[in-house]
């Protein structure tokens, strides 16, 4: 799923150049759009599916965190398929909390050696309809994409000097992901801050 579409961002000035802003282009830029908004703001915003290959915990409590990255999959929303050892779990007594972890009504997340023992699938997200601000940075970023693949400005340049005058750049920073100050505005708004304890 998407926060945009390809018509939402070709209807966008400048983006009607079919031959320059090719829809495979576009397409890109929408996907990674989306990657850069969950990854920043910490989570997603419409009901996405996840899957996970965790170790158990020994216990009835299961946080979901991805164990390539380290990334908490907060809000998750619904389970739909749990097996610990190989073995199909009954899930309809679970609770589930926006911190990011799963709590059995009965039972425990037994722990084999040597791990990974625990396949976790469902949907996570804060809201299951992209708010109206995430659909305006994604369209925003997926154009900006684009654009930036035919540009001759090298992306590294702090400023460029033209018949008009010197301009500086926006730069991509920790604080600020994207150089674009309104985007970047709303993505530190929006974003989530996991517990900081397992």
């Amino acid at each position: 799923m998407a926060y945009t579409n390809l018509a939402t961002v070709r209807a966008m000035e400048g983006m009607s150049d079919s031959t320059n802003y090719p829809d495979a282009s576009i397409n890109d830029g929408i996907s990674w759009a989306k990657t850069l908004i969950d990854e920043y703001t910490g989570t997603s915003w419409e009901a996405d599916a996840f899957s996970l290959t965790i170790d158990g915990s020994g216990t009835s409590r299961l946080t979901l965190t991805d164990p390539f990255d380290g990334r908490r999959i907060l809000f998750p929303r619904s389970i739909t398929s749990c097996t610990v050892d190989g073995t199909a779990q009954t899930y309809s007594g679970w609770a589930l909390f926006p911190e990011g972890f799963v709590l059995r009504d009965e039972g425990t997340f037994t722990y084999t050696y040597p791990g990974r023992n625990v396949v976790i699938a469902g949907t996570a997200g804060i809201t299951t309809s992209v708010p109206d601000d995430i659909a305006f940075v994604a369209r925003t970023l997926a154009r900006q994409y684009v654009i930036d693949l035919i540009s001759r400005v090298d992306d590294r340049a702090v400023m460029m000097t033209t018949e008009l005058g010197s301009i500086r750049l926006a730069q991509p920073s920790t604080r600020y992901p994207t150089g674009l100050p309104q985007v970047d505005a709303i993505l530190n708004r929006r974003k989530q801050i996991g517990p900081s304890i397992a």
